[in-house]
């Protein structure tokens, strides 16, 4: 009994000097080492938004950075219809979950969201427009995407837009098939666009890193270099203000 009791004491003390090496405030002090950087893009259809990722993305990598993309959600959750909120919410929560992953570790520099939280803010706005959800739901869910707790981790959101019309001759320039989409096609893009709009104007009054880029008049050159210059600008200062 004696010989268990020094066993388990040995084993004990053992323990916490391994725990003591790994559990160190350099190891795991985000005043020391920071968290990534968040950028979150979303916003209408053939408004730029992927091709102003992968630019992003391209430089980032050549700069040196050690940069995450994740697959967006849509591409993901395929197993839920489109058809309802449930679709919505969980590629919000999707995107959430692998925001306070990534949020709590150092395996990467900065992460670009393909569509997130401030997506799923407003989706939300459409399922309400359907009758789908009541007044209350929406606020609930709203509320929850974008709690205090994790929506500061994004430290800066793109909302991209375009004109309809410019938009579907994008879409339609080097399409194998002039077959309109259910949600590319002129009349749904209107919607989404005053939609996106609309969600901005709300966010903006109370998410100061939330940016509206129209880009009907841009070239994609133009568009590229605008987000890419706003970005730097919004992480640089953030260097400056301390531990985050």
């Amino acid at each position: 009994m004696v010989s268990d009791q020094k066993s388990e004491k040995k084993f004990e003390e053992q323990a916490q000097r391994i725990l003591k090496y790994l559990k160190n405030e350099i190891r795991y002090d985000t005043k020391i080492i920071p968290r990534p950087f968040f950028i979150e893009f979303t916003g209408s259809p053939s408004a730029g938004k992927t091709t102003t990722i992968t630019e992003l993305y391209k430089f980032l990598r050549r700069q040196g950075f050690r940069v995450l993309r994740p697959q967006e959600g849509a591409e993901v959750i395929q197993h839920i219809s489109r058809k309802t909120p449930v679709y919505n919410v969980r590629t919000g929560i999707y995107a959430l979950t692998m925001l306070l992953d990534e949020s709590q570790g150092h395996l990467y520099d900065i992460v670009l969201f393909d569509r997130g939280i401030f997506d799923a803010y407003a989706w939300i706005m459409y399922w309400r427009e359907k009758n789908m959800i009541s007044e209350k739901e929406e606020r609930l869910f709203q509320s929850f995407f974008l709690s205090r707790l994790w929506s500061d981790y994004i430290d800066a959101a793109f909302i991209m837009v375009c004109d309809a019309k410019i938009a579907m001759e994008r879409e339609l320039k080097i399409a194998l098939s002039h077959k309109l989409g259910e949600t590319t096609n002129p009349q749904n893009i209107e919607i989404l666009l005053n939609r996106y709009r609309t969600a901005y104007r709300k966010l903006k009054k109370t998410h100061n890193q939330v940016n509206l880029i129209d880009t009907s008049n841009l070239t994609e050159q133009d568009m590229v270099s605008i987000v890419a210059k706003k970005t730097l600008a919004i992480l640089e200062r953030k260097t400056k203000s301390g531990p985050r």
